[in-house]
């Protein structure tokens, strides 16, 4: 996604500097004709030129150590701008950082590096300035175990498959089996301090290894370990060779290497009996801390119930609260200027006392770093301890331990009233929803203005990014071809390629969580890969960062003062404003499409204009990838038809969807067993 906005600059600079050249000639071509000629021309241009602004607002880049990069500043307007790059406010720029027509150039990055750049342009009276965070960081690199490495045991010994890793930020490890994440219910994996760890036959050590118990010999597999962060991915696998009981090769057996097996043994022997031990401890704990949390998620639901009956019987008779600088004031008995449904819904909060739970102090967040801009202001990416807003909430101890998370942060500094009633619509939406494919609303900041919506976040961010960085060279190279100009480049990620039983299994994901919106009578608005993150886990939850500005500003398109994901509508949304559960359906099918093309942007070859008019002829017909399986194509072709009444309700879609992935996973099951019979044989 970086690259993109390298390429995009690069192009449009082109252009500019050829409407210099242009006007270079015109005015030397001008000096010779009358003062009447010149003098208009001077005027078109003052008229055209219009007040500063950047195009697009430079955003915050992330430059692996020791790499080279670059930051484009590009600004519209003005006679003549002068565009500078200064370390924090107008301190001078480090030693290896240079700043040449707009553009912020590093050499080799290196630690100290990483802080806040200005990029100012100045024009006669004239001035603006934009604030960017330069991160440097280091890839992760798994190194162990190593490709190709071998790893041999007896039939109902206990091994240890242990994977370390590199990587500036910390990276986050799971396991697959032969390219099938492990997860708890198909493999009755469970993690370490978890309810059944001490029963569970895989178990995921908190260290990031994998331990077996009681080894069979159908454990005999490939095994990766992916690690990643928001530097990027990186994956090796080795192979465990399961043979029967006291048969071992003599490599492994006897001499030197037998000792050491049975030095390993013994260690991961008394390992066990200590792990065994804590786990009943932390099971102890877990199961007290349970049942406070159980307590305290019942109490909070009752709240939001209570909040959105009220709310809506105050809507009825009440008028609205007034805004002011971003901020959703309290309700004003006399004040009649707004009656809407987030004001009810403060009011509501007010009287039931539940909605205040949700307040957390802005001094929790940590290390914020801005993503872009998005419909009601800036787009943040911050970390929060959820100690410390659960002991907020509880009034009570919790468990000391810190538990830093990632939070997306939306600020509300819009005084528009059609974005401030989105603000509200999307503020309802997460507090109404919970389910394990929606991401959870962990709070507000509503102490001081601006106020903030924090969100979940997740450890590998945005579904977008995951899926171009699992493309491969061959593929990415083929996709350029074959979209020209508004190919968009890669970063330099790379992730394994996702076999057919993950991709089914995001579109369940999607799909339950659209579901579930369906099942409130809400409707999201804006489902695409960007507006979705993935956990380590290969586990998908929607979202709603929607930066309008910034990374992916080039999926969005203004129509009537409104930014839309145009690409992502069907016409009854773009054209007459009609958002429904079917318009969601429709944009659901579009996502699916983004993740069997791995992220490709829909109608790469036709610009937003033409993209409008087809929709207004009736026009628009997509194409399913020949990766996605018939069943699934012809659902999608269901969702994507003109009339709504046509498209297919959530609930048979979450039928569908599952039975593609019943049908892909027994195939698999049955392909793995006759490997299995082929090699015994």
């Amino acid at each position: 996604m970086i690259k993109f906005f390298f390429l995009y600059s690069i192009r449009v600079t082109g252009e500019h500097t050829v409407h210099l050249m242009v006007s270079g000639y015109q005015a030397v071509h001008h000096s010779a004709h009358r003062m009447r000629s010149h003098k208009a021309s001077r005027r078109h241009r003052a008229i055209s030129d219009g007040a500063l602004r950047f195009e697009p607002e430079p955003y915050n880049r992330k430059l692996e150590l020791n790499n080279s990069g670059k930051v484009h500043c590009k600004v519209a307007g003005g006679v003549s701008p002068n565009v500078q790059w200064f370390l924090n406010e107008n301190d001078p720029l480090p030693e290896g950082v240079t700043s040449q027509n707009g553009t912020l150039m590093v050499t080799e990055a290196a630690r100290r590096h990483s802080g806040q750049y200005t990029c100012r342009a100045t024009d006669g009276d004239s001035s603006i300035t934009a604030k960017i965070t330069l991160d440097v960081v280091v890839s992760p690199r798994v190194i162990e175990p190593e490709s190709g490495q071998q790893k041999h045991v007896s039939v109902g010994q206990s091994v240890r498959l242990d994977c370390r890793a590199s990587g500036d930020p910390p990276p986050t490890i799971h396991w697959d089996r032969n390219l099938t994440v492990l997860n708890r219910q198909q493999h009755d994996v469970d993690e370490e301090g978890g309810v059944n760890a001490s029963f569970s036959r895989l178990l995921l050590l908190k260290n990031g290894s994998l331990l077996i118990r009681e080894v069979e010999e159908r454990d005999s597999d490939r095994y990766g370990c992916t690690a990643g962060s928001a530097a990027g991915l990186d994956r090796s696998e080795l192979l465990l060779v399961v043979h029967p009981e006291g048969e071992l090769p003599p490599s492994e057996s006897t001499g030197v290497a037998g000792k050491a097996v049975l030095v390993s043994i013994s260690v991961a022997g008394a390992y066990m009996l200590l792990v065994l031990a804590l786990m009943v401890y932390c099971r102890r704990r877990r199961l007290k801390r349970r049942q406070r949390g159980e307590k305290m998620e019942l109490e909070m639901q009752e709240g939001r119930e209570k909040l959105v009956e009220e709310g809506e019987e105050d809507k009825k008779t009440q008028n609205g609260g007034a805004v002011q600088n971003g901020r959703l004031l309290p309700l004003d008995k006399d004040s009649g200027a707004d009656n809407s449904e987030v004001s009810g819904i403060s009011k509501a909060s007010k009287k039931s006392g539940h909605y205040e739970q949700l307040s957390v102090p802005r001094t929790l967040l940590n290390d914020q770093i801005t993503l872009g801009r998005g419909e009601f202001g800036d787009v943040l990416l911050a970390k929060i301890d959820m100690t410390q807003v659960r002991r907020l909430r509880n009034k009570e101890e919790v468990d000391p331990e810190p538990q830093i998370k990632p939070v997306l942060v939306k600020v509300l500094t819009t005084k528009d009233e059609v974005q401030l009633a989105e603000f509200r619509r999307q503020l309802d939406l997460f507090t109404r929803v919970r389910h394990e494919n929606v991401v959870r609303l962990i709070g507000l900041c509503n102490e001081a203005d601006p106020h903030y919506m924090l969100l979940e976040h997740t450890d590998w961010g945005d579904l977008k990014s995951f899926l171009i960085a699992t493309r491969s060279e061959e593929e990415d190279a083929e996709y350029s071809a074959r979209v020209g100009p508004a190919y968009v480049a890669r970063s330099e990620r790379r992730a394994a390629a996702l076999q057919a039983q993950h991709r089914a299994l995001l579109a369940a994901h999607l799909a339950a969580a659209a579901s579930r919106l369906a099942a409130k009578r809400l409707t999201h608005r804006d489902i695409a890969a960007r507006n979705c993150v993935i956990t380590s886990q290969l586990h998908l939850k929607l979202s709603f960062p929607a930066l309008t500005r910034g990374p992916n500003s080039h999926e969005y398109y203004k129509l009537h003062d409104q930014v839309i994901p145009l690409r992502w509508l069907p016409s009854e949304a773009v054209l007459e404003g009609d958002y429904s559960t079917k318009s969601d359906v429709y944009m659901f099918a579009a996502t699916v499409w983004e993740i069997y093309t791995k992220a490709e942007l829909p109608f790469a070859k036709l610009n937003d204009n033409s993209v409008l008019e087809r929709l207004k002829t009736g026009k628009q017909e997509w194409v399913t990838p020949s990766s996605m399986p018939e069943r699934l194509a012809s659902l999608l072709k269901r969702c994507w038809s003109h009339s709504p009444a046509d498209r297919p309700q959530f609930t048979e879609i979450c039928e569908e969807v599952s039975a593609v992935l019943q049908e892909i996973t027994a195939e698999n099951a049955s392909q793995h067993s006759q490997t299995v019979e082929v090699q015994k044989e």
